[in-house]
């Protein structure tokens, strides 16, 4: 058994003194885990690799002859914050995509989001919750923040249901705000595909916040698992002057 694709490091683990277990976000594959030899600095989370996976079954785990295609962490080395937010969702994408399921749209989009932390300004924010929530969508779960889930309209949708996933308006929610979430701006924008260079850092932990809460509902805890702790240190106080 043996294909050949490109993929993301999300996540590596020592196997003896001269192996790697490594899980691979693929174009076309899906999650793969195989058998890799320890190379320095080739398995970095984040590398995107050229690979071809061989074993003598399908349900094999593997051995994956890999070259390096690139090395992005050099860009982003010296900011924590982006390092952890990298961290952050590959450790998302190892907890919950079923293996050798294929995501291209998504794989795309990380990949996007990779070139993107790239740059040197702090776009990416906004692009990073798009990320969740392109997760959520591809794996069935898509928020609804178009219109009003109670009235239809597309004018000041103020709030979100944490029930529904759904936008509400002020006129309808004004009376229940303590049980529903703010909508922040940042939120809105990535919706209407309108993100900004820059948010504030309260603003886009309230993004993630949100995000949060719904990869939680509808994925984590259907699997029993936590978000993971480089998430979680996105929304400390310790990050808002980066």
């Amino acid at each position: 058994m043996k294909w050949r694709d490109e993929g993301i490091i999300i996540s590596t683990k020592k196997h003896g003194d001269k192996n790697l277990i490594i899980s691979l976000f693929t174009q076309n594959h899906g999650r793969r885990k195989g058998l890799a030899k320890l190379v320095s600095n080739k398995f970095q989370i984040s590398n995107l690799l050229d690979v071809e996976w061989n074993a003598r079954l399908p349900e094999n785990l593997g051995f994956f002859k890999c070259e390096l295609i690139e090395s992005p962490l050099h860009h982003f080395f010296h900011n924590r914050l982006k390092n952890i937010a990298i961290i952050s969702f590959a450790s998302i994408l190892e907890k919950v995509l079923p293996e050798g399921e294929s995501y291209s749209l998504l794989y795309g989009h990380f990949l996007h989001f990779i070139h993107i932390m790239k740059q040197d300004n702090e776009m990416w924010q906004g692009h990073y919750i798009d990320l969740e929530l392109s997760l959520l969508t591809q794996l069935g779960f898509n928020l609804d923040l178009s219109k009003c889930a109670v009235t239809g309209t597309t004018e000041n949708l103020k709030f979100i249901s944490p029930k529904t996933g759904r936008a509400v308006s002020t006129a309808v929610g004004i009376s229940y705000a303590d049980k529903l979430f703010p909508f922040p701006q940042i939120l809105y924008d990535i919706y209407n595909h309108n993100i900004q260079n820059s948010y504030s850092y309260s603003e886009f932990q309230s993004g993630l916040k949100i995000t949060g809460y719904f990869l939680n509902k509808y994925l984590l805890l259907q699997l029993s698992v936590k978000l993971p702790e480089a998430r979680s240190l996105m929304l400390t106080e310790t990050f808002c002057s980066f």
